[in-house]
Order: C-alpha cells, then structure tokens, then sequence
C-alpha cells in the first residue's frame, strides 16, 4: 500500500504532536530500507507525551512510511553505512518539528544539534515515499545534500542524488492526491500503521537477515543430493560385478581351445558351469589373445570391488552431510534475530560452507543468543537450542548428567533440555519438554520424540555440530500446538 498525501498530513500532525522537543537517543537500523530513532521527550518539558518514543521509518516500497512503534525489532550487529552517517550527524540532535511539503508524499525531519567543534547545525531528515522511488536523504539547511540511502545521477534518468548536490523535490509523475480528506482511524494514524505492517515487517527483515545463507545451504543440498545419486548408481553397477569375475574363469578354464579356435574374435562362446552348462557368449578385444581378455576382466573385477567399499563410505559421508545442511536449513528457517542467523552464519563458515564475514576479534565479541526457555507446569525450566552450534553446549556441556534431553525422531531440529535441578521430573513436565522438542523441529507438530538422560550422550569424533548418539531412550507421540507453546514460554515470566 502507498501512502496518499492526505494520510501524510495527518500522521504529520500526529507525529508533530507526540514528537516535537525530542532528542534523538540511538538509531537503529534493523532492516536494509528500515531505520529506527530512539526519541525521548524530557519529562521538565511542558509536553503531554514526555517519555520515550520509538519512530520507524521505512523506505521499502510497498512498505514504506514512517509511524511510531511499541517495540523495536533486534539491532543488527553490523548497521550499514548510512545508519552510521545518521547517528553521527543526528543522535544528541533536538526533533524541532516533522513537515509535509503540500500535496507531496514526502515527510521532512527538522532538526537542531552541534557539529564537532560545538557550532549550531540545522539539519533535515527528508523520507520519500514515492512508490519504487522511496528515499531517506540528509540535508543541510541550504538544502545541499550530505547524503542520501539511494544514490543516483542524472545518467540513470532520474534526479542527481549525490553527496553536496542541492536538493530538489521530485517530479510528480501526473500523481494527483485525491480531494477530500482522510479521517484518521480511531486509534492514531502509528497504531494503525504498526498494526498493519508488523507481520509485513517481521517477514521481510528475516528474509533479508537469512535469505542469503538459506541459498547458499539450498544450494549446497542439492549439489549434494546430485552426487549421492551418481555415488549410489556407481555403486549399483559396482555391486553388479559378479558377472566380470565369471567370464573371466571361464576364458582361462577354455584357454587352450580360445587360442586355436578363437584368436582375434570380438566374443567368446563358452559354456557357463556356473549356471548349468549354457552357453553364454563374452565380448572380448580383438587386438588380445584370451590370457589378456581374462586378465582384462579380472582387472575391471577388482577395480569394481574396490569402488564398492569407498563409494559405501563415500555414500554415508553424503547423507551425513545431507542430514546436517537439513539439520542447518531448519534451523534458519525458524530463526527469529540476527543474533541466531550470526551465529548459524558462524557456524557454516567453521564447517567450511562459507567464507569468514567477521574478524575473529569481532566474532568473540558478538552477543550470543541465550537457549529459548520455557518453564513447565510443574515450575521446571526447559531450554531449546537456537543452532547446531548451541544444541552441542546445551545438551554437551550446560545440561546435567540426570536432565533429560529430547528430540524429534528422525528429523531436523532443536535439542531441547529438561532440567532437573535437583526435583523430581514428573510426566506432566516430560511430556511438556517432548511437545517443544516436536514444534522446534522440521515437523512443526505432531512427531515421535526420543528422550534420555543428558548423560547418555555421545559426540562422534569429527561429527558435525548437533550430531550426537545414544544407544537407549524412550519415544513418546507429541502432538503440540501453538496455544500450548505459547502457554509454556508465558510461564517463563516474559523470558525470550
């Protein structure tokens, strides 16, 4: 949906109103085309709407707007260049006051700051939002350009939107706001606006923070899955070699006779003992007498009954790794922050799938994402791993040897922890555990769930990360929903 300009005039007002005497706190910026300021309004101030306030602007089309939101979505670990450009310009910055230019789809930020040496410095946030066209440019107050998110010239047939080039409002393209007025909705212009877009939102900014890696694993999947099925049709033929090793006895057990009788032929008639004295007829090369075709045959035997022991190998490394990058692709697809996406990222670059985005300094200081928790009805904690890296510290090194580990049979998913802590684990709350360990998994409902003690496990030497065995368990048949998920993580007190 596009915002009209009379939309515009009222979410003005109404950011006006809430806004006006803010100071810019922190920017944020959790999505490419997404920016978020952290404003506060100083409760001294004579203001009805003191406190903090979170304003989202957003410059993805379709999507684009800028309103006022009750949570923020998870800070990158990196922001991009533009986010840096801003926060060095704005934050510590006064909001003065939001502006529409009449009848245009364009929002201007008016601020008052300081530059570096402490002279006053009048700047404005100018956001577009103009269809395919949207734009976030900051602007001195002679209009001169600092910057802008999406640079481009006059050779790209639009406007010249460049560093310390002087700004100008975009041509309307016949675009005519219709007349009558909009009456705003009952519960704000920003309410109906985050009410609207949040689920938008949310999609979009996963598919931006994992979309890339889920390529590059669908990529490798299939690749792989291409090779085990060349791998398992060699091997097929190599299991088929019997036959090689038969006609080779046959031409030594008839040597003599093939060398009188059959010295240049292209085959070889000759009665198989091994199947009851029928005659079966063996090509042969021409240019070698008998002694060479036999050989021939016993060469390509061995060969055949070499390649059938390393291509079994080379068969479970492929389905072991087929299972890891499933094991890998499930997880991404269930991560909810960046944090979880880095550390999955992490996790491809130390198996090899990747190159290293991060320097191993910046890596060790990256926040980690803690395990999802959740408490059971009998009050005890139960931990979900976010990553294959994750599970292997929850269910190797944080669980304990009585906690009870559980995950879904046969499929990609989450370890999950029940921990004991010392009180007995009642079947309300294993049952409770096997449900989370099913709705953390690829099934996303009901499947079978194996469950042991956590000091049953073993971890495979050179086994990927999440890969590990046990030699005894219990399976029951979870059958979650997400009312019953939902119940559980409420009981944890608000604990993400």
């Amino acid at each position: 949906m596009t915002l009209d300009a009379n939309f515009i005039h009222l979410l003005c007002d109404e950011l006006n109103e809430k806004l006006a005497g803010a100071r810019v706190d922190k920017i944020h910026n959790p999505a490419k085309e997404e920016f978020v300021l952290h404003l506060r309004v100083h409760e001294d101030a004579l203001h009805t709407h003191a406190g903090k306030h979170l304003l989202l602007i957003c410059l993805s089309p379709g999507r684009a707007r800028a309103n006022l939101v009750t949570r923020a979505a998870e800070n990158p670990p990196q922001p991009g260049m533009f986010c840096m450009l801003l926060r060095k310009h704005l934050q510590g910055a006064m909001l003065t006051g939001v502006r529409q230019p009449e009848g245009e789809r364009i929002l201007f930020f008016d601020f008052s700051g300081h530059t570096e040496i402490g002279d006053l410095a009048r700047l404005r946030l100018c956001a577009e939002f103009t269809g395919r066209r949207t734009n976030l440019l900051l602007l001195r107050e002679d209009d001169t350009m600092i910057d802008c998110l999406k640079r481009t010239d006059v050779t790209q047939g639009g406007r010249l939107l460049l560093p310390r080039a002087r700004y100008e409002l975009p041509p309307s393209n016949g675009y005519v706001p219709s007349a009558p007025a909009v009456p705003a909705p009952a519960e704000g212009c920003s309410a109906w606006l985050e009410a609207r877009y949040d689920e938008t939102d949310r999609a979009e900014r996963k598919r931006q923070q994992s979309g890339a890696l889920l390529k590059l694993v669908e990529t490798r999947t299939a690749r792989t899955q291409r090779k085990l099925a060349a791998q398992r049709q060699e091997l097929a033929r190599a299991q088929d070699r019997e036959h090689l090793r038969v006609s080779a006895e046959l031409i030594l057990a008839n040597k003599a006779q093939l060398e009188r009788e059959a010295r240049g032929a292209d085959a070889y008639r000759l009665e198989n003992y091994y199947d009851g004295g029928k005659i079966l007829s063996v090509p042969a090369d021409p240019a070698l007498n008998p002694s060479a075709n036999a050989q021939k045959y016993f060469k390509e035997y061995r060969k055949a009954k070499t390649a059938a022991g390393l291509l079994g190998d080379f068969i479970a490394q492929g389905e072991a790794e087929l299972q890891y990058l499933e094991s890998v692709s499930d997880h991404l697809q269930r991560a909810q922050s960046p944090a979880e996406v880095e550390e999955i990222r992490y996790e491809l670059e130390i198996q090899g799938y990747c190159k290293p985005a991060k320097s191993k300094a910046k890596r060790r200081n990256a926040p980690q994402a803690p395990p999802i928790e959740y408490t059971s009805s009998e009050g005890l904690r139960i931990l979900v791993g976010r990553s294959n890296l994750q599970n292997d510290r929850l269910s190797l090194k944080a669980a304990k040897p009585e906690d009870l580990w559980f995950h879904a049979r046969n499929l990609p998913g989450s370890h999950v922890i029940l921990c004991a802590e010392g009180r007995p684990l009642g079947e309300r709350s294993v049952a409770e555990a096997a449900l989370l360990a099913a709705w953390h998994s690829r099934a996303r409902g009901p499947a079978e769930v194996d469950y042991t003690p956590a000091g049953a496990l073993k971890k495979p030497g050179g086994a990927p990360p999440g890969k590990v065995i046990y030699h005894s368990c219990k399976t029951v048949y979870a059958h979650p929903t997400e009312e019953l998920v939902n119940a559980l993580k409420e009981d944890c007190h608000g604990r993400p």
